[in-house]
């Protein structure tokens, strides 16, 4: 039985995976470096000579020392905040570093979950299971730290943070202390959870994010439901805040039939409209979940599917997030995020600030045989068919 939304995943933390990113940061991002961008020789600016010669009159004539470090900072602030545009902002590495971590397809860790301090399950080939950690052991320990103050995500950011190839973890299991030295391995990032709901031929699947791979997550996901007897699908995006778009294009081309459109894009030179391109496609009746923190690249996968499909929506309104970003890293390992263009659904429409309504509008609330109204909804759409 599905106790909660996504199979509960929203109130467990996968160690080694950050979620205390907001959505801002990582919706819509698409990852560049210094090669995609050509920098211009701004010497014979008029407005840039202003600036710079406004500068220099500081240095040498104000009364007191100048932190110029502090005063450029502020400058390119300004820039940024000058646009108006809350997407477009000064990554410090570290945060460039989170947003990479996020999206990436594997990930170096233990392959615990937690909720709260209870080790709730593991991931596949998890080294921590190996090592003899099991089901309901607390941590008390990383490190030789003491965490029994320290919420999932502050752990996290303990082992995530330690740069050692080992971990030392102590747990409490039945009124004893044990201590395990457990070796980090290279592990998948799991972004797709699913299963048949019981006693139907309805699939579910669960997307937690748009990272690297996720296209090939969710082909092994439907291979396995169709050969379970699937012949209708649940595809859940609620709090999905989006990521690559690329995810959102390859994801998208598994249903479509070859041809129809996915979403356009439009910057300040040209629009371009992407089309599916693939042989494959699916012929089933899709339900698509959604809700207010539904984003970016799962907009771009339910816009697509709506209109390109013909998938039914149930939840509330998205988002509406109708930017993408491209993230440039620069030569200080600090990056820009900055907002490259606009993006429209096949029916031509930019969802930013208004957001994707729902076919059928449906609050959540814990209720019913699966504690999920919406779930509940979208199930008996697809039981009609």
């Amino acid at each position: 039985m599905i106790k909660s939304k996504g199979f509960g995943l929203l109130s467990v933390i996968i160690i080694m995976i950050i979620t205390s990113i907001v959505s801002g940061v990582t919706t819509g991002v698409i990852m560049l470096n210094n090669n995609d961008i050509n920098i211009k020789n701004y010497s014979d600016d008029e407005d840039l000579k202003e600036f710079i010669e406004v500068y220099e009159v500081l240095l040498s004539k104000y009364y007191d020392n100048i932190d110029k470090k502090g005063m450029l900072e502020a400058a390119e602030n300004g820039m940024l905040n000058f646009l108006g545009d809350k997407y477009t902002t000064y990554l410090e590495s570290e945060e460039y570093q989170e947003i990479l971590d996020e999206l990436s397809s594997t990930y170096k860790g233990i392959g615990i979950e937690i909720k709260g301090r209870e080790i709730v399950s593991f991931i596949e080939n998890s080294p921590a299971l190996k090592a003899g950690i099991q089901v309901g052991d607390i941590i008390t320990k990383i490190n030789g730290i003491n965490v029994q103050d320290l919420n999932s995500d502050q752990i996290g950011l303990l082992i995530k943070n330690d740069k050692t190839d080992y971990v030392d973890i102590e747990v409490l299991r039945n009124d004893n202390f044990l201590n395990f030295k457990i070796k980090k391995e290279k592990l998948i990032n799991k972004v797709v959870n699913y299963k048949m709901i019981d006693n139907t031929s309805i699939g579910y699947l669960y997307i937690k994010n748009f990272s690297e791979n996720l296209d090939e997550q969710v082909k092994d996901a439907l291979n396995e439901l169709e050969n379970n007897g699937l012949t209708s699908l649940i595809i859940d995006l609620r709090d999905n805040g989006g990521g690559y778009l690329q995810a959102a294009e390859k994801t998208a081309s598994i249903f479509l039939e070859e041809g129809k459109i996915i979403y356009s894009l439009k910057n300040n030179s040209q629009e371009v409209t992407y089309n599916d391109k693939t042989k494959e496609s699916k012929n089933y009746p899709i339900v698509i979940l959604i809700d207010n923190n539904t984003a970016s690249a799962a907009e771009i996968l339910a816009a697509s599917l709506k209109d390109s499909y013909n998938a039914i929506l149930v939840g509330t309104k998205s988002y509406g997030k109708g930017k993408v970003q491209k993230v440039i890293k620069l030569d200080n390992g600090d990056s820009v995020k900055t907002t490259s263009a606009k993006w429209y659904t096949p029916e031509g429409i930019c969802v930013d600030g208004i957001g994707i309504t729902p076919d059928y509008e449906e609050n959540y609330m814990n209720t019913g045989i699966y504690n999920d109204s919406q779930l509940e909804k979208g199930i008996s759409i697809l039981m009609a068919y």
